[in-house]
């Protein structure tokens, strides 16, 4: 019986070091997020999270593996919702089309509904040295697979095709409070993502449209 009492009390114990990982997590994320990396100390995250300042220092050393444990996460997120996009690809449309499609679809939802994911990513673009870099090598492999049947179409590689489709769909998130209200335009607008995807769609179609001025040009 003391045994099992003792075995009862560990699990309750991982549970309680999962459930406060977890809350500094989020804690981080948010700081980070919307204040940078400068801009939040592990006692400020400690206090979003509900939890002694010297909590976040305990389960993860120093704020810089907190912060690079946070980038991870975050990367992931976007891998898992791109994987399961590539996954549910729609047998009737054709290779080049689905794969597309599914990858613009999934990326414009991903980025509409993960505004710490768009944050963060911004604010590692101005730096020298990002630390996020390493975490896309897996992102990019499987999108560049999966874009190959539509970039060998438009006759272009599928490293290029990869970065007009990243680059229209990330642009109206990383300038919604710029160009985007100046445009009249809301980024997070069910009805814009909807009017984006179709966008990118027809552009794509063009793009791969057999004897298209780009595949006949010599």
């Amino acid at each position: 019986m003391a045994a099992r009492n003792e075995r009862t009390r560990a699990a309750e114990r991982t549970r309680d070091a999962e459930r406060t990982k977890e809350a500094i997590l989020v804690a981080a994320e948010d700081r980070f997020a919307r204040l940078g990396f400068d801009g939040t100390s592990l006692q400020q995250i400690g206090e979003a999270a509900g939890v002694a300042r010297s909590t976040p220092a305990y389960f993860f050393r120093s704020k810089e593996a907190l912060y690079d444990a946070v980038l991870a996460r975050a990367v992931t997120r976007a891998q898992e919702a791109m994987a399961r996009a590539y996954a549910e690809e729609d047998d009737d449309r054709s290779a080049e089309e689905g794969a597309v499609e599914s990858y613009v679809g999934a990326f414009l939802d991903f980025l509409g509904h993960d505004q710490n994911f768009v944050r963060l990513i911004q604010r590692e673009a101005l730096e020298d040295g990002s630390r996020v870099a390493e975490f896309f090598g897996r992102s990019v492999e499987e999108a560049v697979a999966a874009l190959g049947p539509a970039a060998e179409e438009a006759g272009i590689s599928p490293q290029r095709l990869l970065l007009d489709l990243a680059a229209i769909c990330w642009y109206p998130f990383a300038h919604e409070h710029t160009v985007m209200p100046a445009l009249g335009m809301n980024a997070r607008d069910p009805a814009f993502l909807d009017e984006q995807k179709r966008h990118l769609g027809d552009l794509v179609r063009a793009m791969t449209r057999p004897g298209s001025e780009r595949r006949t040009r010599r």
